[in-house]
């Protein structure tokens, strides 16, 4: 349980700090119009949440073998490369594969808190075109 409080912790806290990258560069504080700050805030909201989403997307889609190809692929040529290309990890691809198969990651706090941040950002556009 407190493994996965801390998860959500480090990715909440990764995605707040964009946002406030983002906030401090388009100078949100010294703002003055209503339309402006809520246009700020839709964009610095969105940006970490479409891109923690689509990190665990792509976390889901390695967990199921999509680049499971590629990157035996790429292994093999850094083996070929070594002196002793004999002494590799993986003889073929499918001792690769379900090696694979064993070691999946966890993906589904990266896709709430993107989809959370996300949320949050079509709160702000809707508050920008009723502004």
């Amino acid at each position: 349980m407190k493994g996965k409080i801390i998860r959500y912790l480090v990715v909440s806290s990764i995605c707040l700090v964009a946002t406030l990258i983002i906030l401090l560069s388009k100078d949100v504080f010294h703002q003055t119009e209503p339309k402006t700050i809520y246009h700020i805030l839709t964009d610095a909201f969105f940006v970490p949440g479409v891109v923690m989403t689509a990190f665990g997307l792509l976390v889901f889609a390695t967990n199921e073998g999509t680049f499971d190809m590629l990157a035996y692929g790429v292994r093999r040529i850094f083996v070929l490369l070594k002196r002793n290309p004999q002494d590799s990890k993986y003889k073929t691809f499918y001792d690769y594969r379900e090696a694979q198969r064993e070691n999946k990651h966890q993906f589904g706090y990266m896709i709430i808190v993107g989809l959370l941040y996300t949320l949050i950002s079509f709160i702000f556009l809707i508050l920008y075109y009723n502004a």
